[in-house]
């Protein structure tokens, strides 16, 4: 799967002797950019969400004075086999080891290189061995990324505790062949045609694209503005209702264009944005953090208009994959995409606390939960 794992993950043939190194705060990590970002690249999951600047974007704005702790594996040669970002938290007299992530992190995963499994093995042992944690939490993991069927077997084997929830059925589209567009009901295809006649009944409609070279600021606050002005700005939501949440994707969009991965696009009416996306292009993959558009022409569905010439843009590109990131949603849903699923995986010392904490997250509550539906 592009979106997930842009090579297989396949097993070592020989296990290398990887030493284990934990590095501290931001300075430490903030020196690991080159080989994090070349070690991507040679891995099985070379994903924006990954990179270093992604990373750095997200702690700078989200939790600039967490205590950091990056775990770095390395082969006898000194070069990096695997990086494991993680953040401590203290929750209830229990220390937890949790990745850097929230709801605007799309997906997480470990950098690991070419021999994803022994370097898993050997950030694994470091974690079982060498810290002191009662619970680890990566949110957000692909269920099918290496990360997420490498850790749980090892973690598993040596008689820790895990748990899984699942967090988001993320949609994709496969591009190419007969194209996105063709391959949907009859139903869409015939409403778009509608729509946008529609539209352009109102005025003229036009395309806008910046991919940095151009009013970069002025695209970003376009997409700021529609978002704000519609339900999510009323739920104080928006990116533009919380100044961190609007650093990090003014950072992420900066970052993008410096690498020649933004595609910015809106769909105007007689000059003025009525829908935006907010896109990033990275090995054959376009991939959709934020969208907007303006609620009092959802008659017309301005967002879907938009989609549509953004799905014909990445096949004409020859791109192989849309990712829509996020939960599934009905109007993804209108595309008839696969979906990829994500969960939260949970792993527990076999200690007496992180047996309860355990036996509390992954027994009781579900069975609660499931006597309160029953009730109800």
């Amino acid at each position: 799967m592009p979106g997930t794992a842009t090579l297989p993950v396949a097993p070592a043939l020989r296990r290398l002797p990887y030493r284990v190194e934990a590095l501290e705060g931001r300075r430490a990590f903030d020196a690991l950019e080159p080989e994090w970002n070349a070690l991507l690249a040679r891995g099985p999951v070379d994903l924006p969400y990954v990179r270093h600047e992604w990373l750095a974007a997200w702690l700078d704005a989200f939790a600039p004075r967490a205590p950091l702790r990056v775990l770095v594996a390395r082969d006898p040669a000194g070069a990096a086999a695997g990086f494991a970002p993680l953040l401590e938290e203290r929750r209830n007299g229990a220390t937890w080891l949790v990745a850097p992530a929230n709801d605007h992190s799309c997906r997480v995963e470990w950098a690991l290189g070419p021999d994803a499994s022994g370097a898993a093995a050997a950030l694994w042992g470091h974690l079982r061995d060498r810290l002191r944690w009662d619970a680890l939490l990566l949110r957000d993991l692909p269920r099918d990324g290496p990360t997420s069927t490498l850790l749980e077997p090892l973690a598993r084997a040596d008689g820790h505790l895990t748990g899984r929830w699942e967090s988001l059925r993320t949609p994709y589209l496969v591009l190419g062949g007969e194209g996105a567009e063709a391959r949907t009901s009859s139903k869409l295809r015939a409403n778009l045609r509608r729509r946008a006649r529609r539209l352009g009944e109102l005025g003229a409609v036009a395309v806008r694209r910046e991919d940095g070279r151009g009013d970069l600021e002025g695209a970003l606050r376009e997409l700021f503005a529609l978002e704000a002005a519609g339900w999510k700005g009323a739920r104080g939501t928006a990116m533009a209702a919380d100044p961190r949440t609007l650093a990090f994707y003014r950072r992420v969009a900066g970052d993008a264009a410096r690498r020649g991965a933004l595609a910015l696009r809106a769909l105007t009416l007689d000059g003025r944005a009525v829908a935006a996306q907010l896109g990033l292009v990275h090995r054959g993959v376009y991939a959709l953090p934020k969208i907007a558009y303006d609620e009092s022409l959802a008659q017309v569905s301005p967002g879907q208009l938009l989609h549509r010439e953004v799905v014909a843009e990445c096949e004409a590109r020859g791109l192989a994959e849309l990712d829509f990131l996020g939960p599934d949603m009905p109007w993804k849903r209108d595309w008839e995409p696969r979906h990829r699923p994500h969960d939260w995986l949970y792993v527990y010392r076999p200690s007496i606390a992180g047996r309860a904490m355990h036996t509390l997250k992954h027994r009781v509550r579900p069975a609660v939960k499931e006597a309160l539906s029953w009730w109800r």
